[in-house]
């Protein structure tokens, strides 16, 4: 049925992503929006002509509010000012990737907008050094239940073990340091070692204590210091996951992404091409063990692990004591230290053991319910519509702004063409 053209709607952004995994996770949120009568609009800023569609869709009735992830579309300025902020239309965007990875995306301030971050290293990184001055919170994921989860019984489902990730070369990266000065390398060194012994921190915390240990303190002038932080998170979690496939090729598993740096002879792992993110759950629901490697969070959780268990798979994972205690109630997640010396031993004994146990049905069963309440995609959902009332409540309130402003008149949309 056509929506009338004053019914409230989301005005939800999207941009350039790997493999259509941000274009998925867009469809997501908006069904789970729908589910609250809310119908959407997108805009893509990839598209070239995305200002003057993005003007047209404003003319013809503003938004109950924006959503996007990545904080596309929220840092819209109009001479000077946060157009949203402007024009009082509420902005909330969900931010899975720390802000040092690209801190253009988080540099949005003005009233009514809003940085939902995917765990606490995220903000933290957001609060203590970059300084945010945008309204930021943690929101965890929900995750979309699996439609596909009881299509084959667990023992008999065709894939064993499964891993999804494209693999990128850590010895390439660290060759890239070679040309940098001696002491940001030596920073760069320092940190990523800490990291890669198991330290219980967070990338920036460690690459602050680096900076700290070598005297250099940067001001106001944060781009060394993000570019530093960034490079070792990329370097990290590269070397973990590359450790995981190098272990798993050991084994009979499906390696899905792109490998092409490893030498796989002899290797009895499969390797196959990446895949579009549509195709995930019917994957996930065909194995009966998903094999996780984490970004470089230490109070996260990834949502390979979230997809496993509404899959209704065994979850065999590095992990950190976050994690662990988190997942306390899923007897299906094995956590392991990927930093350890003895992991690949301790991995080959985790799959084998997962593999022969008689109660994986019972364990599995058992995670399925712990998930639902720990991920539930709708009160991940409602979760962001109550932010919407803070807003409600923080226009309220207004007059304790300090010190006081003046919102300027809202702004024509069409000059949005101009700006």
């Amino acid at each position: 049925m056509t929506q009338p053209a004053s019914a409230p709607y989301v005005l939800a952004f999207t941009g350039q992503n790997a493999n259509g995994i941000l274009d998925w996770w867009t469809a997501q949120i908006l069904h789970g929006f729908a589910r609250h009568g809310l119908h959407h609009r997108i805009i893509d800023v990839e598209d070239k002509d995305w200002r003057t569609r993005l003007a047209d869709t404003l003319i013809a009735g503003n938004p109950a509010f924006c959503f996007s992830f990545q904080g596309f579309g929220m840092d819209l300025r109009l001479e000077g000012r946060n157009y949203w902020s402007i024009n009082r239309i509420p902005f909330l965007s969900y931010l899975g990737d720390s802000p040092y990875h690209n801190p253009a995306l988080h540099n949005a301030e003005g009233e009514g907008l809003y940085l939902l971050y995917g765990c606490a290293d995220f903000l933290d990184t957001y609060r203590r050094h970059l300084h945010g001055r945008a309204f930021a919170t943690t929101l965890r994921y929900g995750y979309p239940e699996n439609p596909n989860a009881d299509a084959a019984p667990w023992a008999e489902r065709d894939l064993g073990i499964l891993y999804v990730k494209s693999g990128v070369d850590p010895a390439q990266l660290a060759a890239g340091w070679t040309g940098l000065p001696t002491r940001v390398r030596a920073i760069l060194h320092e940190a990523a070692e800490a990291a890669l012994a198991g330290a219980d921190d967070a990338i920036a915390d460690l690459c602050a204590a680096a900076f700290e240990r070598s005297s250099i303190h940067c001001g106001d002038r944060r781009e060394l210091f993000l570019f530093v932080c960034s490079t070792v998170d990329r370097y990290v979690r590269a070397v973990r996951a590359d450790r995981m496939v190098r272990s798993l090729m050991r084994h009979d598993a499906t390696i899905i992404g792109d490998w092409s740096h490893l030498d796989r002879a002899g290797a009895r792992a499969r390797f196959c091409s990446p895949v579009s993110a549509d195709v995930l759950d019917s994957l996930y629901a065909n194995a009966r063990i998903v094999v996780n490697t984490t970004p470089s969070v230490r109070r996260g959780i990834h949502e390979r692990v979230m997809a496993g268990l509404f899959a209704k798979c065994a979850i065999v994972s590095d992990a950190t004591p976050f994690m662990q205690q988190t997942l306390d109630g899923c007897p299906s997640f094995f956590g392991l230290d990927i930093d350890g010396q003895d992991f690949p031993d301790r991995l080959g004994a985790t799959l084998a053991a997962a593999v022969d146990d008689g109660a994986m049905p019972d364990r599995i069963a058992a995670s399925f319910a712990t998930a639902r309440r720990l991920f539930s995609f709708d009160d991940f959902i409602q979760a962001m519509i109550d932010i919407l009332e803070i807003e409600t409540h923080r226009r309220a309130v207004e007059p304790w702004a300090f010190p006081p402003t003046r919102l300027p008149a809202p702004q024509d949309h069409t000059r949005l063409q101009a700006a």
